[in-house]
């Protein structure tokens, strides 16, 4: 929540075993994302958006397998997703947009079966969009514009059927839609 917090995010918080939500969002921290908040296994709902967060995004985050909510968009990460994020089997919401991720979206994302809503746009993720996101079946919400995302839209986008905000725009994709049946 908006306190006016600045400074960075003490690794000490990680001892807080029991900790089921963390919000510090819309503040002035800065510094990296302790790694140590992937020993909060407890932890259901992480809200780190609108701060000045920069650095990778640590791969032990992946660890944290009960998250339901996960916003740490609007800061100046960097890098890719972590592979072990494809491991979030109750995650409904992730939004990393409004960073400076980079590499491709990785494919583990379908492993997230009940993702309602994913917000990856304004980034530099490049490559093609992986057929995988097609598994998605509970999605309504797919922000994937501007990017650097090249290639063929995957038709396996057209299981989607609960899809009601598709956004792709400002990439370089370079196929109809026609055939995904949206």
């Amino acid at each position: 929540m908006e306190n006016h917090l600045n400074g960075s995010i003490p690794q000490e918080i990680g001892q807080l075993k029991f900790l089921y939500e963390l919000a510090l969002y819309t503040n002035n921290l800065e510094g990296s994302i302790p790694i140590s908040l992937g020993n909060l296994s407890n932890m259901r709902f992480l809200y780190l958006y609108e701060n000045q967060l920069s650095g990778p995004i640590p791969p032990e985050i992946g660890n944290l397998h009960n998250l339901v909510e996960l916003f740490i968009d609007a800061n100046y990460l960097t890098g890719p997703i972590p592979p072990n994020f494809g491991n979030f089997i109750e995650l409904t919401v992730m939004s990393l947009c409004n960073n400076n991720h980079s590499g491709s979206i990785r494919s583990e994302l379908g492993n997230l079966k009940s993702l309602i809503q994913l917000y990856i746009h304004q980034n530099n993720f490049s490559g093609s969009i992986p057929a995988s996101l097609g598994d998605l079946t509970n999605l309504t919400h797919l922000y994937l514009f501007q990017n650097k995302l090249s290639g063929a839209i995957p038709k396996e986008l057209g299981r989607l059927k609960s899809l009601v905000d598709l956004q792709l725009t400002m990439n370089q994709l370079n196929s109809s839609i026609l055939y995904l049946g949206i």
